[in-house]
């Protein structure tokens, strides 16, 4: 079976179920390259998170930023970090307890659906994840439901071009464009 799952993923069918082989490769990779280019640190600066706020973190993948978003919003905030694969969630939880995150909590997501309740984040982000997402226009729409109405979500264009992340926000109709920079789009509800 696991073999049949990771053929789906390299053919790009079916890419937001990515096998458990697959899952650990892209982890080593992004390990390797936060060592060698301190790439989630570089790009996490971007994000301008503040003391105090509750932060999603929407595809959290093997939780590169869960103990930089921890740090950036204190005691007072709160981190939730969500993904659709079990071992990013055991990740998550790996890092809750070797730092002691105690604003972090882990949300295994169903597709595009999650348990939290509605208009709960300042900031929901998805960083080098949105170009997997079968269906962009679903995706959009919880986490529009999940950021408050001022705001924002931050889209990184992951592995497809500018352009294309546009689009696919355009189409959606549930978030609006409000910046663009070098890393990410910036949007709030629609």
């Amino acid at each position: 079976m696991e073999t049949k799952k990771l053929g789906e993923f390299l053919s790009g069918n079916n890419r937001e179920s990515i096998p458990d082989v697959a899952f650990k490769v892209m982890t080593a990779i992004m390990k390797l390259t936060d060592i060698l280019f301190r790439h989630s640190q570089k790009n996490f600066q971007t994000l301008g998170l503040k003391p105090g706020q509750t932060v999603i973190d929407y595809g959290c993948g093997p939780a590169r930023y869960i103990e930089l978003a921890s740090r950036a919003v204190g005691e007072k905030g709160k981190v939730i970090a969500v993904d659709i694969h079990p071992l990013a969630i055991a990740k998550v939880k790996e890092k809750i307890k070797k730092f002691t995150l105690a604003n972090v909590q882990a949300v295994l997501a169903e597709k595009n659906r999650t348990p939290i309740s509605s208009e709960i984040a300042d900031v929901v982000y998805a960083l080098d994840m949105f170009h997997m997402v079968a269906d962009p226009g679903e995706f959009l729409k919880e986490l529009s439901r999940l950021v408050k109405k001022d705001g924002t979500i931050i889209i990184e264009d992951g592995h497809q071009p500018r352009t294309k992340t546009v689009h696919k926000i355009e189409q959606s109709g549930w978030v609006k464009i409000i910046r663009e920079t070098k890393s990410h789009v910036k949007c709030q509800r629609s």
